[in-house]
């Protein structure tokens, strides 16, 4: 019965990070320079991580969000400043509002790719 117990709850987990994803990915489109940290998180759900960006090393006084990290992204972006390559993410100004985002690199190279398939 325990073994039953975690595969379900395996399975469980699986659908709603791989629903959480999903969300992510479509939603990102629709974020847009001048919107509130509350419309991007209400759109994309809560971030996986958050960076404090500061004058001094960032340029920018505010905040960075980021979505879909895992343990490389996150290392990546404790050690170096900017955005990271392998998680989505937006840049807010120190009133909060959406002034730049970045999609991962990996979906400007599936996006290539798909182009150089077409005929």
């Amino acid at each position: 019965m325990l073994r039953f117990q975690q595969i379900l709850c395996i399975v469980t987990l699986s659908a709603f990070c791989a629903c959480a994803s999903e969300r992510v990915v479509h939603g990102f489109r629709a974020v847009e320079p001048g919107m509130t940290q509350v419309e991007v998180i209400d759109l994309l759900g809560e971030p996986s991580s958050r960076w404090s960006l500061s004058q001094q090393l960032d340029g920018r006084v505010g905040e960075r969000l980021q979505w879909g990290d895992g343990a490389s992204s996150l290392a990546s972006s404790a050690m170096f400043r900017g955005d990271p390559e392998r998680a989505y993410s937006v840049v807010f100004d120190g009133q909060g509002k959406v002034v730049s985002k970045t999609e991962p690199t990996w979906v400007e190279e599936t996006k290539a790719g798909a182009m150089v398939d077409k005929p």
